[in-house]
């Protein structure tokens, strides 16, 4: 409602969501008042969690198809802060030795931002997973973060415990400047 104070407003009782917004004043910018400016802001610029969940199907398809996380910003790259994975079991136990890989570039499993290994093997019950990026003993290449999407993908061919799972992001986009 226009000319309704910001504390009339009902409270937002969840955390934000992709594409929502947050009213902010910019003091650096003095072109509406000496006190700054009225601006909004994105919730995308702000810490976020974002959640994810994948059927069976996209599980065995990682290697092959990559599930995008976080879209690529032009100009941004993509800081993940952590990664839950809530696995829910649903059929024999995970046999593969395949690894779970999160990063920038699903070319190459040297390169990631945190992995586990041998993912969910033998297991034959709901696991929580959390990734708080592991560095790999090779870096990753600075340059490839930039304008680069955040993906999650397996080191080998399907998964083949018949598993689902619930993945919980928590990043922001970092300006590059």
């Amino acid at each position: 409602m226009a000319n309704q104070r910001l504390t009339d407003k009902t409270a937002l009782e969840e955390q934000t969501g992709s594409g929502d917004l947050y009213m902010i004043v910019d003091v650096s910018d003095s072109s509406g008042s000496a006190a700054g400016t009225s601006k909004k802001l994105d919730s995308k610029f702000v810490l976020q969690t974002d959640k994810f969940s994948l059927d069976n199907t996209e599980v065995l398809a990682l290697e092959t198809t990559p599930k995008v996380l976080v879209g690529a910003l032009s100009g941004y790259m993509v800081s993940p802060i952590s990664a839950t994975v809530l696995v829910s079991h649903a059929g024999s136990n995970e046999g593969s030795n395949n690894n779970l890989m999160f990063g920038w570039d699903n070319t190459n499993d040297l390169l990631y931002w945190d992995r586990g290994s041998r993912f969910f093997g033998g297991n034959s019950a709901d696991q929580s997973y959390v990734f708080s990026g592991g560095q790999p003993g090779g870096g990753v290449d600075a340059g490839s973060l930039i304008n680069k999407s955040f993906k999650m993908w397996a080191s080998g061919a399907g998964f083949n415990g018949g598993w689902s799972c619930d993945v919980y992001l928590t990043y922001c986009y970092t300006k590059i400047l």
